[in-house]
């Protein structure tokens, strides 16, 4: 019996000696921890945080205030405020409801508005948004579109867990 215990130990011994060291270092902020280098140090990939974000021209990225969802007989779509209605997104696309994965068409009559600081954006030919989930009533996806009306030239945004309003 005393060997089988000493054995046993030994074999554990070794097993662990030969596991690879995973990655500890939790002290960046919304990041996970993706892999550990070759040098020891830890590889991190963001976490996706919940609301709407923007960039304007590759620019700061800017979080916006409130964001949500909504549908109706008109079709489907998001609204994001920063500042109350001083930075406003509104985006629509076709049909009611439609929020399976997939990439939406955003028309230039009605597909696009930004109004940043009295100024209205919108976007300058057919454009495209991604829908990249829809779990639990809440939508997420990202888009790059091209805009005129102002200085501003292209908006770069992604959405996570949006609700519906």
């Amino acid at each position: 019996m005393k060997k089988i215990v000493v054995v046993a130990i030994v074999g554990l011994i070794s097993f662990n000696s030969c596991k690879k060291e995973g990655c500890t270092d939790n002290t960046a902020t919304n990041f996970n921890v993706e892999a550990k280098k070759d040098d020891g140090s830890c590889q991190y990939a963001p976490i996706a945080q919940d609301g709407f974000r923007w960039k304007e021209d590759g620019g700061s990225e800017i979080v916006a205030d409130s964001a949500f969802w909504t549908t109706g007989s008109w079709g489907t779509g998001i609204r994001a405020y920063k500042g109350g209605n001083s930075n406003m997104f509104e985006i629509n696309w076709d049909n009611q409801d439609n929020t399976s994965v997939g990439t939406k068409t955003l028309n230039s009559s009605y597909g696009f508005t930004y109004i940043k600081g009295g100024t209205t954006y919108s976007n300058s030919g057919t454009s495209n948004i991604a829908i990249t989930a829809f779990s639990n009533n809440k939508l997420s996806g990202n888009f790059t579109i091209s805009i005129t009306g102002g200085s501003i030239a292209s908006i770069q945004a992604t959405f996570v867990n949006l609700p519906k309003k």
